[in-house]
């Protein structure tokens, strides 16, 4: 008996020759299955076991129903198997009820738990495997009805469900692969390891290499077209839009550091802008080296004009 209730293997061979032992045990009438019963409540484990036998046929009709939920069919008779142990051991007569019936709940028990524990590695639970077990039954039936695919509307009113119900549970659909798994399974005349999942997926944290050098050609254009301010205007221009340091300053600020009204360094400001739009206009034609010697000349004027701290000493207003 030992040997039958752990018949836990992947190979048809095994499990051929599991259910070519279990059909040879022969199918008991209701009153030698309660003369067995009450012999097995009393201790008598030969008893137990020629109850046990006589079940067996009951553990692989049920565990066929549970086909498709992520486990082997041997896995699935070994589990029955152990809850129809369990039920033989606890079963009583004076409980009313057939041994069958009794045993068909330790059975499916135990499956539906080695399903809910070990089947998938992101776990539901079993009413939700056997709604989505119907759902794909019915979509081939009304597909094979329709002589197309079944739409979500159509699925849904034969389930009665509504679509966000449909939507939610064909999430459940969803199989967990590893990330070591190759991409392209290998054929026999590949000899080189395929590449794998996870070097094909994107890092949604890390910046897009196009946004950035998008990115950064624009800043050297721009640090190009500054070349055209003098040192007054690129002051104000790189302290008003945080240009090399810390934090952008109002005009306000910067008026005061120079000592002169915010009102003028608004005007200077705006002056600046109306070159660097005229130098960005002009700036197709520049070659790529004229571009970064004038990028280049910019950021020294700013590390210049921001180490001498101009900025900050007094002028005349005009």
């Amino acid at each position: 008996m030992k040997r039958l209730a752990t018949a836990r293997s992947g190979d048809w061979s095994a499990l051929d020759a599991y259910m070519k032992d279990v059909s040879q045990f022969p199918i008991l009438s209701d009153e030698e299955i309660t003369t067995l019963t009450e012999k097995t409540s009393e201790g008598d484990l030969d008893a137990q076991e020629q109850l046990v036998r006589s079940h067996l046929r009951l553990v692989v009709k049920i565990a066929h129903q549970y086909a498709g939920f992520g486990l082997p069919l041997a896995d699935l008779i070994s589990e029955g198997n152990l809850g129809l142990l369990r039920a033989a051991e606890l079963y009583n007569p004076k409980f009313g009820t057939r041994f069958f019936t009794y045993a068909s709940v330790w059975i499916k028990q135990r499956i539906h738990r080695a399903i809910t524990s070990q089947a998938r590695a992101v776990r539901i639970p079993v009413w939700r495997s056997q709604r989505l077990r119907k759902l794909m039954r019915i979509h081939d039936e009304l597909s094979s009805q329709l002589g197309r695919t079944a739409s979500q509307e159509e699925l849904a009113e034969r389930l009665g469900l509504s679509t966000e119900a449909l939507g939610d549970l064909q999430n459940d659909r969803i199989e967990v692969v590893s990330l070591d798994a190759p991409a392209h399974p290998l054929s026999s005349n590949q000899e080189t390891d395929a590449t794998g999942l996870g070097e094909l997926l994107r890092d949604e944290g890390a910046p897009d290499p196009g946004a950035r050098l998008r990115t950064e050609e624009l800043q050297d254009e721009l640090l190009a077209c500054l070349a055209e301010l003098d040192d007054r205007e690129l002051q104000v221009i790189s302290h008003k839009f945080g240009l090399q340091v810390p934090a952008p300053v109002s005009f306000r600020e910067i008026g005061r550091r120079m000592g002169v009204s915010h009102e003028w360094v608004r005007r200077i400001a705006e002056l600046a802008l109306v070159k660097i739009r005229r130098a960005f206009a002009e700036s197709s034609r520049w070659t790529k080296k004229e571009r970064e010697a004038r990028s280049s000349k910019t950021l020294q004027r700013v590390d210049s004009l921001g180490s001498t701290g101009l900025i900050a000493t007094p002028q005349t207003t005009s």
